[in-house]
């Protein structure tokens, strides 16, 4: 193998020098530009010493043209001449670019006169760019002055056609590696914000004419002095990372990983800070620094293809500021630079106070949707968001760092206010339930602000939820919204979990859950608002948060939410009846570990809690606590509400047929089911109060009561069966007759989680025993039982499901089991 010529054996030394010498302080454009230098030097050295003919000129293209040689860049060089001479040319290549090749440069190259520059600049944007980053590094200067002529005639001839091609390849390359100032896993060089769109700039201002640099769109009135100075600093800092991410990984690489930044923060500097780690701290000034580039190289290009606008009176006040970004909005223009230096002279107070203007104001930049987050965009940019909102600090460019969210909190909270407000506006037409909630907001300004705040709380500083709760609260009563507003917003942001969560995380088949999801909606309003800003947020989230499987999971709980609170089963009367009986059963269990008591609460179903009295429940507690065996019957009988009865509580392992086992053993015992509701708790054990009365003696004494705990365990351990001695005592106390027709209706439109059968009946020893026998001979399973009996009239009300656990949705089932249950009453 050949030896290396001393000019590339110097330049890998120095390379490899310039590599071990990195420091976060040195390691940005300046070491670029110094790397830059040395392939200047071997280059030229090469050229001399290929013997070039007369004409022939070598030239730097691209990022290396603009002195950016970042560790493992492209080297991209073009050797142009006059087109004569082609072997005298050629070998002068062969030297140059087989001797960067053999020594393991990455070397982009072309061949070519000025009038074959032109012809692919014009054909092509990349190489017209690239030219426009031209140097030469040695030989002739009027070649190359020619080829530059040529391209910028193409240029200048019709810069707004140039400054769009720029706009559209941006816009393109943008949704191909998305926005650097937004996505967690950035793309440092082509992302929106990022080094390319700096790069944009440079070649808009040799559109422009006026020179070279972004100091010639700062003389035609396209950038701002404060911009100017923005972009100059975002550029530094994104070659530092740019450079860290090539030393890193060995290549040349632009996007930076997750499992990349930790490393890239240590190397560049950052430490750890109190409520945010090193690796965040980066991640911020990433996003800062990029945010500030797309935002200046949009409203630059804004500037040149519209014109420009005319400058606005700005008032100098809050509401003034305001004022002109919701024009903004409302007219979706472009904020001249004239406007933007009025705006910044104007001195803020930190924080803002509210007026009933600036609140009003403030709401129509809400309303505005995707104009109104631009104009919040310009505000958060130029920092007078913060002043209006103290809290969005925190939030400001702080990553999230779990496998749903792609964006920043504050990107991501503007992009759910602008998709609440699309929700709200027009609805969606894939998804009914949306359109339909979007209909009941009678005040769409609390869901605006719901979106806008619920991710508030992401501050590294506990739970974002509790968190988010309290600082939204804060800033909800500072605006000075009316009291209804501000309860729905701060509702919103304290509660926007609960349907996501819910719905994937929990049985949808479990009544007691919808009815705990309903208790803290309240109303039908909330529940729409909570269900909009559920979607916005997960479909500002990214595409796994709103799956399929996710969005109909969430709809299915909403609409089962929704009917709970249409038929009143559950609602802010409800839950603030709910909350009332479980105080005052806490108050009744003072002297008991209130530990038990949360645990009790907990396993016990909504509906026992509603309707059981206080006291009888709180004689509960020890009769449920400990673990029950597979066979053990507990049981607590209490003089009843009226002289004769008895309430009756019976505890035991849930299984089919226990409630028609306990029927059969009272009536066996001699005792009349007077009323029944039955229970189960959320682990399977069956709590079943009852009120009895003597069938003939009225004196029911601890042997009656004993003989009915014995006859129940062994119908529960199946040594005895009921139904002979149930049909013997009918027989011997034959029921006095009545004219109360059977009647049995089966239906399913009442409960999305039963089917409910209704039994009237004339009253008769063991009915109840029959009724349900006749359920288990079925294979259903009774949940909950209301039985009541008048006079000699039974009406009865039954919510049964099937073995697996599912409604019984079968109409030729649903008419069986009313055919059988008349066939065993009317028998």
């Amino acid at each position: 193998m050949p030896e290396r010529p001393t000019q590339v054996a110097r330049l890998i030394d120095a390379h490899r020098a310039l590599d071990l010498a990195y420091s976060p302080g040195h390691h940005g454009r300046w070491s670029a530009s110094r790397r830059a230098g040395l392939v200047d030097a071997c280059l030229r050295e090469l050229f001399e010493e290929s013997g070039p003919p007369e004409g022939v000129v070598l030239v730097a293209l691209g990022g290396y043209g603009r002195g950016e040689l970042m560790p493992f860049s492209d080297i991209d060089l073009l050797l142009l001449h006059r087109g004569d001479r082609g072997e005298e040319v050629a070998a002068v290549a062969k030297t140059i670019f087989y001797v960067l090749w053999d020594a393991g440069f990455s070397v982009g190259h072309a061949v070519r006169t000025p009038q074959e520059c032109a012809a692919v600049a014009a054909d092509r944007l990349d190489s017209a760019t690239a030219m426009l980053d031209g140097r030469t590094l040695a030989g002739s200067e009027d070649t190359w002055h020619e080829a530059l002529a040529l391209v910028l005639e193409l240029v200048r001839g019709d810069p707004q056609a140039f400054a769009e091609r720029l706009r559209e390849d941006a816009s393109e390359r943008h949704r191909r590696y998305g926005s650097v100032s937004h996505l967690l896993e950035p793309d440092v060089k082509e992302g929106a914000g990022g080094l390319r769109d700096v790069h944009s700039l440079g070649w808009l201002a040799a559109g422009v004419g006026g020179g070279s640099g972004l100091a010639a769109l700062e003389a035609a009135g396209l950038l701002r002095a404060s911009e100017l100075q923005a972009v100059e600093a975002a550029h530094e800092f994104l070659v530092r990372v740019r450079s860290a991410l090539h030393l890193e990984t060995g290549r040349a690489t632009d996007r930076l990983f997750l499992d990349l930044q930790e490393q890239i923060a240590g190397s560049l500097g950052f430490a750890d800070e109190p409520g945010l780690r090193a690796v965040d701290g980066l991640m911020r000034s990433v996003f800062e620094h990029a945010r500030q580039v797309k935002h200046v190289a949009g409203s630059a290009f804004d500037r040149f293809l519209l014109g420009g606008s005319q400058p606005r009176e700005v008032d100098p006040s809050p509401q003034g500021v305001l004022r002109a970004f919701a024009d903004l909005a409302h007219e979706r223009g472009v904020m001249s630079p004239a406007t933007l230096d009025l705006i910044e002279e104007v001195e803020l107070p930190d924080p803002v106070e509210w007026t009933e203007g600036v609140r009003e104001t403030f709401l129509e930049i809400l309303r505005a949707g995707e104009e109104g987050v631009r104009a919040l965009e310009t505000m958060d940019r130029m920092g007078v968001l913060e002043r209006f909102l103290p809290e969005w600090g925190p939030v400001r460019c702080r990553p999230q760092r779990d496998p749903y969210h792609r964006y920043t909190v504050d990107v991501h909270l503007l992009r759910s206010l602008a998709r609440m407000a699309r929700l709200l506006t027009d609805g969606d037409r894939g998804d009914p339930l949306a359109s339909e909630a979007a209909e009941l907001a009678q005040d769409r300004d609390p869901l605006l602000l719901g979106a806008l705040l619920h991710d508030i709380g992401k501050t590294g500083e506990g739970g974002h939820v509790q968190v988010g709760a309290r600082v939204a609260a804060v800033a909800l009563e500072r605006m000075g919204l009316p009291e209804r507003a501000r309860e729905l917003a701060a509702f919103m942001v304290a509660q926007h979990l609960l349907l996501a969560d819910t719905a994937t995380r929990r049985d949808l088949g479990d009544e007691d859950l919808v009815l705990d999801v309903a208790a803290k909606v309240g109303d039908p309003e909330r529940l729409a608002a909570l269900y909009l800003l559920t979607v916005a947020d997960a479909e500002a989230t990214g595409p796994l948060a709103w799956t399929p499987w996710r969005a109909t999971l969430v709809r299915e709980l909403v609409v089962k939410v929704q009917r709970v609170l249409e038929r009143g089963e559950m609602g802010a009367e409800a839950a603030e009846q709910l909350a009332k009986r479980t105080g005052a059963l806490r108050e009744l269990l003072t002297t008991e570990d209130p530990v038990e008591v949360d645990r009790f609460l907990l396993r016990m179903p909504r509906s026992y809690l509603l309707t059981v009295p206080v006291d009888q429940m709180a004689t509960h507690l020890a009769l449920v606590r400990p673990p029950i065996g597979a066979s053990e019957v507990r049981t607590l009988a209490v003089p009843g509400a009226r002289p004769g009865t008895f309430g009756l509580t019976v505890v035991a392992a849930d299984r089919p047929r226990l409630l028609s086992w306990i029927a059969g053993a009272l009536t066996l015992a001699g005792l009349s089911i007077l009323t029944a509701k039955v229970f189960t708790t959320e682990d399977g054990v069956a709590v079943d109060v009852f009120e009895v009365e003597g069938l003939f003696d009225p004196e029911v004494g601890l042997e009656r009561w004993r003989e009915f705990r014995g006859t129940l365990r062994k119908a529960i351990e199946g040594r005895l069966r009921l139904e002979h001695g149930v049909a013997d005592k009918r027989k011997r106390y034959p029921a006095p007759r009545t004219e109360v027709p059977v009647r049995v209706t089966a239906y399913n439109d009442a409960s999305d989680f039963f089917t409910i059968v209704e039994v009237g009946a004339p009253d008769r020893i063991g009915l109840l025993f029959d009724v349900t026998r006749t359920f288990g001979e079925l294979h259903l399973d009774v949940r909950l039982a209301k039985v009541a009996t008048y006079g000699g009239r039974v009406v009865d009300v039954f919510y049964v499901r099937d073995e697996l656990g599912r409604k019984v949705e079968d109409a030729e089932q649903i008419g069986e089991i009313e055919r059988a249950l008349r066939a065993r009453l009317e028998g």
